[in-house]
């Protein structure tokens, strides 16, 4: 195929160029229109001026005032020539250009050819670019719910994960069409994933561990995974029972780093500094004790590494298990009871109002590629947490996959820290507000 030349008079094409784009179905300015968004959105990643998670891990990519920007333009976007568009596009650009890539979405209703942002997403990640900034159709946008309902109709496309339409230091507002994807990636300086080993981060937040921190870590150091690098990243809260101390003792290993906090601002504020200071190409979040079984992580890992799904929750309700009662404490069936008989109902809120079909949403084992996160905003500081990570993800485009996990419940009395008083009207908070919040950290105006 000859990607720098396309025949005008074709049905179905694809173009990939420097300077003059041209596309069949999309205006010849409002193409021009999204390559001068691309250029900005790759001088304000080169500037370091986009705030959040960006993976840059082992990237010096220099500051510059043009940004080389080259376009994809699919009517037919079949496996084969997309990917092999994108793996032209990687050799022609350099570290930190962006790619413009404008293909037909997967819409409801009809037999269609299209793709939707996660799989574009996959795509692109295969391809060696990172940090994507999609923008789909309001059609593409409706076919992504698991669970499709007339409510939909009434949630608003910032509410669905549209991205804005607003760019700054640009004029004009950017729509694609109701039926395509839009995208902008960033040429990264690795090499591509299918040539390297992949790095996994491991985000642990630690308060009060002292009984289990050191068997969890010292597990962990010993793990193999194949195909796999590992870091570990632990975030210390200022513990008061010594666990501050045994974590300090795994400052000088070469596969551990370390965030210490002042002051304890709960689980959700230590996993989110721990998304800043992780570096790797998937993201695993492990709490410090051991009520998950770590040998689970191969299983959790694979469909992602195959490139098959970009996010998984690891479930405590294996498939075909209909009893709710994941908790059982010794001694204690009514307070197991509750937790149980409460975990079910904030399971139905989290999928009536995210309109998904999950058996454990709220489940510690969430794995998904650090990508999928690139741009988000995220602002919960406690449990809270869980629903605002999943019901992002999920508006980003990334409706995870479960995967039957291992649990065993501690109780209360061997340090589970949920507040059952406390912190049940924050996930019912966090479900009704992460709906409709701010989902993007650039432009500001999203």
């Amino acid at each position: 195929m000859n990607i720098d030349k396309a025949d005008p008079a074709s049905t179905h094409h694809s173009r990939l160029s420097d300077g003059d784009p041209w596309a069949l179905t999309v205006p010849e300015r409002s193409l021009t229109l999204y390559m001068q968004a691309a250029q900005l959105y790759g001088q304000a990643l080169a500037a370091g001026t986009i705030p959040g998670v960006i993976p840059v891990r082992k990237e010096n990519l220099p500051t510059r005032n043009a940004i080389r920007v080259v376009s994809i333009v699919l009517d037919d976007p079949s496996v084969c020539s997309l990917d092999q568009l994108l793996a032209a596009a990687y050799c022609k650009l350099t570290a930190g250009d962006i790619v413009l890539v404008d293909v037909p979405g997967r819409v409801r209703g009809e037999r269609s050819i299209g793709l939707d942002r996660d799989i574009l997403s996959r795509k692109l990640f295969a391809a060696g670019f990172d940090c994507p900034f999609i923008t789909a159709g309001r059609d593409v946008l409706a076919a992504e719910a698991s669970r499709p309902s007339l409510l939909d109709s009434f949630l608003t496309a910032k509410a669905r994960g549209a991205a804005p339409k607003r760019f700054p230091g640009l004029d004009a507002t950017l729509e694609p069409m109701s039926d395509r994807l839009v995208a902008f990636a960033r040429r990264g300086a690795l090499v591509r994933p299918g040539d390297r080993p992949w790095l996994l981060s491991v985000i642990m937040p630690v308060y009060n561990e002292e009984p289990s921190f050191r068997e969890v870590i010292e597990r962990l150091l010993k793990k193999e995974i194949f195909g796999f690098d590992i870091e570990i990243c632990v975030i210390e809260s200022n513990s008061t029972d010594g666990t501050r101390h045994d974590v300090m003792a795994f400052a000088q290993h070469p596969r551990v780093r370390l965030l210490f906090e002042n002051k304890p601002l709960g689980k959700g504020h230590a996993v989110r500094n721990g998304l800043k200071l992780a570096t790797g190409d998937i993201i695993l979040i492990q709490d410090a004790d051991l009520e998950y079984d770590l040998d689970d992580y191969q299983r959790l890992l694979d469909p992602i590494r195959k490139l098959e799904v970009s996010f998984v929750l690891g479930s405590r309700r294996p498939v075909g298990k209909k009893t709710w009662q994941i908790r059982e404490f010794s001694g204690r069936p009514g307070l197991s009871n509750v937790l149980n008989f409460a975990h079910l109902l904030f399971t139905l809120l989290f999928n009536a109002i995210f309109r998904q079909r999950l058996r454990d949403p709220l489940t510690m084992y969430k794995v998904f590629r650090r990508d999928c996160i690139h741009n988000i905003h995220f602002e919960c500081n406690r449990f809270d947490f869980d629903h605002e990570l999943v019901g992002k993800l999920v508006r980003n485009g990334f409706s995870p996959v479960e995967i039957d996990s291992r649990y065993r419940s501690r109780s209360f009395d061997e340090g589970k820290k949920i507040l059952p008083f406390r912190d049940p009207p924050t996930w019912i908070k966090a479900c009704l507000k992460h709906r409709f919040s701010k989902l993007y950290l650039w432009p500001e105006s999203s």
